[in-house]
């Protein structure tokens, strides 16, 4: 991600366009050779050593915005020796020490006291000494290993940086998406789940496989918009993976008046993200590895369907559960803090439906802090027989209890 000074973009009236770079230019991937050079020679050195080694190729480029741009892409793959706890305990002992020290030394001599303390610490070098009180902070922290790439592929991610920023100021964002590829559409709307995106999903009755989508943006939100702001345009290789896709934002940038970001597949925007199946978020392995490990009755789907909740809206489970002992399958939602907005919506229309999908409803706790939430889910009859409230992530008692609703539904 870019912070909002290094985004270069157009404004014209309401319309805001990033100004992507040439991923072929020879003049920027030369730039890219020469920051990444520093930080492939460079373990062992601190933030403070690199960021200065830096310094003169960034102030020598002809854009020093888009320098900036690259060499902060470049630190994100770079690995740091993180703080020690036991560096705060071991600088109070050296503080206390230098107090007991100041208060018993007679002689107003600088260079004896701080031999004194160094001593009752241990050393015998008061500068090194010094130089260690502080070595857990963030600029001082060495650096353990870089991540390598390529110059084309990096200036392929700064381009998508810069689409991705204006994304953590929208308030409302429209996607139109067409995959005609099995494989390709589960994969997105894995992402969208991982990500703990809930979207309004409609399909397109005269594209078979096109659907839109609107989602909320994170300045919609009146709690923990940044969170959500950074999984939203984390979200965005997810989309430019797919084969046809326009995306619609609402931006409002600091003090400016709201804009319009237009981004689509026309842009030659490249995604990083796999197209399988192989990553799996750790919150989300770690419950399926204890599911696994724990319940005998039921086993995990490796595919979670499109759920058509009629009045053109579709659900995305987050997972799907088959009973061993028949063909009962019932999916698992989850609603987090984020998805306020949402949840009168979904149990309103799970209430209503003649036969609804058999889809049981996790809630954040955090929902449950708003008054409103709280009467939503006392009134709600579906979530009252097959929902339940969780911290964080599902134990996975609490999602067996609900799996187990249905069997003993009528």
């Amino acid at each position: 991600m870019l912070t909002r000074d290094l985004l270069r973009f157009d404004r014209r009236k309401e319309r805001l366009t990033p100004r992507f770079v040439d991923a072929g230019s020879q003049l920027l991937q030369n730039l890219v050779r020469d920051l990444a050079a520093v930080y492939v020679t460079g373990e062992g050195q601190t933030r403070e050593e690199l960021a200065e080694a830096v310094l003169p190729l960034i102030h020598a480029s002809r854009s020093q915005q888009i320098a900036k741009g690259l060499n902060k892409l470049l630190l994100e793959r770079c690995t740091f020796q993180e703080s020690l706890e036991e560096l705060a305990a071991e600088r109070l002992l050296t503080f206390q020490a230098a107090a007991r020290h100041l208060r018993s030394e007679a002689q107003n001599d600088l260079t004896a006291y701080r031999l004194a303390v160094a001593r009752d610490r241990g050393s015998e070098d008061p500068d090194r000494l010094a130089e260690g009180l502080h070595a857990d902070l963030p600029v001082r922290q060495p650096l353990l290993s870089f991540d390598p790439i390529e110059p084309e592929p990096l200036l392929d991610r700064y381009n998508l940086a810069l689409a991705q920023g204006p994304l953590y100021w929208s308030d409302r964002l429209t996607l139109e998406i067409w995959e005609p590829d099995t494989g390709r559409r589960r994969q997105f709307f894995r992402y969208l789940k991982w990500f703990q995106l809930l979207a309004r999903i409609s399909p397109v009755p005269e594209i078979t496989n096109g659907f839109v989508l609107e989602l909320d943006g994170p300045l919609s939100l009146f709690d923990v918009p940044r969170k959500y702001g950074l999984k939203l345009a984390g979200f965005l290789p997810a989309v430019c993976a797919l084969y046809r896709w326009k995306l619609r934002a609402r931006v409002r940038l600091g003090d400016l008046p709201p804009a319009t970001l237009e981004l689509d597949d026309t842009l030659g925007l490249k995604s990083h993200f796999a197209h399988d199946a192989t990553y799996i978020p750790d919150e989300f392995a770690t419950f399926e590895a204890k599911f696994r490990q724990e319940v005998a009755d039921w086993e995990i789907q490796p595919h979670t369907p499109l759920l058509d909740l009629g009045a053109q809206e579709m659900a995305v489970p987050d997972f799907s559960f088959r009973e061993r002992s028949g063909a009962r399958v019932v999916h698992l939602e989850l609603l987090h803090r984020w998805h306020g907005a949402h949840l009168a919506r979904r149990l309103a229309r799970l209430d209503a439906m003649e036969s609804p999908p058999c889809l049981a409803i996790g809630i954040d706790r955090a929902l449950l802090k708003q008054p409103a939430n709280e009467s939503v889910l006392q009134s709600s009859a579906w979530f009252q027989a097959h929902g339940f409230p969780f911290n964080q992530f599902p134990p996975v008692k609490r999602v067996v209890a609900a799996l187990e609703s249905f069997c003993r539904s009528p």
